[in-house]
């Protein structure tokens, strides 16, 4: 198991604990609509997305709403105690 897994494991642990950066709240999610909700949903939810990965503890989730057709990108950083979304994007269609 590498070490992005075992973070990407270790992330359920501050599901009740999550931080939104400044710029994540507002830059990102007006820009895309994007709501509290659905922020929760891919983080609890999302698949690791290696290629946005960095040591020592940046792990990116995308997830896939198949709703309205569109991939939300998280950048996560994880703590001692609380994971803090860093940035995030979104993207039509998926990955």
């Amino acid at each position: 198991m590498t070490l992005f897994e075992k973070l990407y494991a270790k992330r359920l642990d501050f599901v009740d604990n999550i931080v939104f950066s400044l710029h994540c709240v507002t830059d990102k999610m007006p820009l895309y609509n994007i709501y509290e909700d659905d922020i929760i949903k891919a983080y609890k939810n999302g698949k690791l997305y290696l290629d946005k990965c960095e040591k020592p503890n940046k792990i990116a989730l995308s997830w896939y709403d198949g709703k309205n057709k569109k991939t939300i990108v998280l950048i996560v950083t994880l703590n001692e105690g609380y994971a803090k979304v860093v940035t995030l994007w979104e993207q039509k269609g998926k990955l």
